[in-house]
């Protein structure tokens, strides 16, 4: 944070210098703050509670969730927290995502009560919401005060709408099924004019993937077919929530994402990237690498640096050079030797280059061979070190060696190093054994 101005995918601090522990959260704007929840795992503590009345400053409240609240949390995992505020009752309610703390097998939600909304939220019980999983889940209250649950469900398969009582203390209703066996999860839902916006995600664990959204007139309604939301790996962030700023100039949407570490979940950071409405029905995701936020007027500036480096996806591991070698790991946001610059040579061949030692990706000794291993070598002027690039659909490719002719491949599920074989002309999406997504490095 700095200066008004929020800076994406870097460790955020409170205003006692601390690290922001607020992960899958949720918002609730009141008397002048916006309140922010959010899952921590430090220790013995679950979800934690910050304010701020800029959206850049942000002060802590309180551990409003720990492992003492309630023996059923005493180990627990706790996820993606929302709270929304009952006028009838008075009462600040929290939904969220349970397990065990043992394994993932419980699938459950749980709900907890406060008469404060930073104070200590009061446990009340966890359950399958009329008997179906949920795992990732939101919370939304209408404009009429009815209050909606959002849970993925059927191992992830499913999403479930569901109406919630008059206290939203329990179920009312499952209201809707949506894109049944598509899985999509983290969902964050929001209004517009006349029209309901869901974001979601794909099912791929920690790693990113490509958002998308669909759009409604009303929840419990027909809803439209999903739409891509920005990159294939929407800027390497997870969809969480979207906050409304209702400015005195404009309303503007702020979505917020989670950049999940998979090597490392303490270094997982945030982002908030403003929202763009085309049309009523239409919605666009770009990267601001700094974000200036005007509460009063709801003006928000982005800024944006290009870093001209790539990550190599396949199969959702990272290509990693080390030496003369080249292998998939996880991703680490932390690991430089995940970099890579792509040197073009035409609008689909290229050279691949690895940042840190600055050598080429190229099958070994130059090799024609089905099965030769991919390594990295001393830059030539040969064309064993010039890919062309096949498009297979959502951005992928597949890289044929223009020497060789054989594509790069790894063997799904292996930790073998890459080959070269014939290019497999099918098309299997994200997890192709051939297909590779240039992902674009966000600063």
């Amino acid at each position: 944070m700095t200066a008004n101005r929020v800076i994406n995918g870097t460790k955020w601090l409170d205003t006692d210098g601390r690290v922001i522990s607020a992960h899958g959260g949720g918002f609730l704007q009141e008397n002048g703050y916006f309140y922010w929840f959010g899952e921590n795992r430090h220790g013995e503590k679950l979800i934690s509670c910050y304010r701020s009345k800029n959206l850049v400053d942000w002060e802590f409240c309180n551990d409003v969730v720990t492992m003492d609240t309630h023996p059923e949390l005493n180990p627990s995992n706790t996820e993606r927290p929302k709270v929304i505020f009952n006028d009838n009752t008075g009462q600040y309610i929290m939904w969220l995502h349970w397990e065990n703390g043992i394994h993932y097998g419980e699938a459950r939600c749980a709900v907890l009560v406060s008469d404060t909304v930073d104070g200590d939220y009061t446990y009340l019980r966890s359950f399958r919401p009329l008997g179906h999983m949920s795992r990732d889940c939101t919370l939304f209250k209408d404009e009429d005060g009815t209050a909606y649950f959002l849970s993925a469900a059927r191992e992830n398969a499913d999403l479930h709408v569901y109406r919630l009582t008059d206290d939203y203390l329990d179920i009312a209703a499952l209201e809707k099924i949506l894109w049944p066996g598509q899985k999509r999860e983290a969902p964050a839902l929001m209004k517009r004019g006349q029209y309901y916006f869901l974001v979601t995600s794909g099912c791929t664990g920690w790693e990113p993937n490509q958002g998308k959204y669909a759009y409604a007139t009303s929840i419990t309604g027909e809803w439209s077919e999903m739409f891509d939301l920005g990159t294939p790996t929407t800027f390497d962030t997870q969809p969480t929530f979207i906050i409304p700023i209702h400015g005195t100039t404009k309303t503007t949407y702020l979505y917020v994402g989670d950049r999940w570490d998979p090597s490392d979940y303490h270094n997982s950071t945030y982002v908030f990237l403003p929202l763009e409405f085309p049309t009523d029905t239409s919605m666009r995701l770009n990267w601001a690498s700094t974000v200036r936020i005007e509460i009063e007027t709801g003006v928000v500036e982005a800024d944006v640096r290009e870093s001209d480096l790539y990550r190599l996806q396949i199969n959702m591991l990272y290509l990693r050079g080390e030496g003369d070698q080249v292998k998939a790991s996880r991703l680490s946001y932390a690991d430089k030797n995940q970099l890579w610059e792509v040197e073009y040579t035409s609008p689909v061949t290229a050279r691949i280059k690895h940042h840190l030692t600055g050598r080429y990706l190229q099958p070994k000794d130059g090799s024609p061979a089905d099965e030769s291993e991919i390594v990295l070598g001393d830059a030539v002027d040969h064309p064993m070190q010039e890919w062309s690039m096949v498009d297979t659909g959502q951005g992928y490719v597949k890289l044929r060696n223009c020497h060789s002719g054989k594509a790069m491949k790894l063997v799904r599920g292996s930790n073998e190093p890459l080959f070269q074989a014939e290019m497999d002309p099918r098309k299997h999406g994200r997890w192709d054994e051939q297909a590779f997504l240039l992902a674009k490095v966000f600063e």
